[in-house]
């Protein structure tokens, strides 16, 4: 079984939810809610990461995550997903820094809504997020 790598604290109820939600479809997608699947969560530091954008660090942002990401392929992740929308606004940047894959939650927004038929999506995040075309412009 493959193992999976949260970079999470992005926020920290976001992380519970996808944690959550996570655990749920593995459990009904094999059958049984007596297994688990195996996880590992690397927490950030929303708030320094947030200090880091504001002042427009987006190198050190890339560095920040990307640390989290490699401490994920150290535990032994096989692969990795940032529990957020603002952090993918350096996706390729993040990725870059680290051997560890990481899931795109832009390119899993698009293929949903293609598989959905949906012509109209609202986003709700963070300034950083809001001001950025990064989600944007995939559609």
């Amino acid at each position: 079984m493959q193992k999976l790598g949260i970079i999470g604290g992005i926020g920290p109820e976001a992380t519970m939810n996808y944690y959550s939600a996570i655990i749920k479809r593995y459990q009904e997608r094999i059958g049984t809610d007596k297994e688990l699947p195996r996880i590992t969560i690397e927490s950030i530091n929303m708030y320094h990461m947030f200090r880091l954008l504001d002042a427009q660090q987006y190198d050190k942002v890339a560095g920040y995550v990307g640390a989290a990401a490699n401490n994920l392929l150290k535990a032994g992740c096989d692969f990795g997903l940032m529990c957020g929308n603002t952090p993918h606004l350096l996706f390729d940047q993040i990725q870059a820094r680290t051997d560890l894959p990481l899931l795109s939650i832009v390119e899993t927004a698009v293929a949903a809504a293609q598989q959905l038929h949906l012509q109209r999506l609202a986003l709700l995040d963070t300034k950083f997020t809001m001001q950025s075309d990064f989600f944007i412009k995939p559609f």
